[in-house]
């Protein structure tokens, strides 16, 4: 279900706006009215160019106040966490920040959350990274690890159950 189409019956929810635009103040000295959708944020967005997200689209329907229409549609998890909405926004106004602050609210009031996340998040609590470190094949056949590719280890928690404890405890502050 697309955004576009939930936007016609929604009524703007203005505390939750307080309270996302409030969050973002606190972050970077940021707010939603500051910006003026010149567009520089998508015409960067790694996921516009695969997933159609279009953050300054999504920063319209905040100043708007249409926080559940957003939280209902699957488009605010194909934020990508590139960043390059921040760097690129004249305004200093970061759309990512914003996706964030959607998909916190989203879990915190028991929305469904769609394809593997929730399976990256039991791989990051159990083995602190999304998946296993893999080796690569190039194009004649031979296996390459990190370090034949010059790369440094890839660093994996000391204390799994401090890790867990510590992510647990962001997660909560965050929401």
């Amino acid at each position: 279900m697309s955004i576009v189409d939930l936007t016609s019956m929604g009524e703007a929810q203005t505390q939750l706006r307080k309270e996302i635009n409030e969050r973002l103040a606190r972050l970077q000295d940021e707010h939603s009215d500051y910006c003026f959708q010149c567009a520089k944020c998508t015409s960067g967005c790694e996921a516009h160019k695969l997933l159609e997200l279009e953050p300054h689209r999504m920063v319209a329907l905040l100043k708007r106040g249409l926080i559940d229409e957003m939280m209902n549609s699957d488009v605010i998890w194909a934020c990508m966490s590139c960043f390059k909405c921040r760097e690129r926004c004249p305004q200093k106004v970061a759309p990512v920040e914003i996706l964030f602050a959607l998909k916190n609210l989203a879990v915190a009031s028991g929305k469904q959350i769609p394809g593997n996340y929730t399976a990256w998040l039991q791989s990051v609590l159990s083995i602190g990274l999304l998946q296993e470190v893999k080796s690569v094949s190039t194009r004649d056949n031979k296996t390459k690890t990190r370090a034949d590719l010059g790369l440094p280890d890839a660093s994996k928690p000391t204390d799994p159950m401090k890790f867990q404890t510590m992510l647990s405890k962001l997660a909560v502050e965050k929401v």
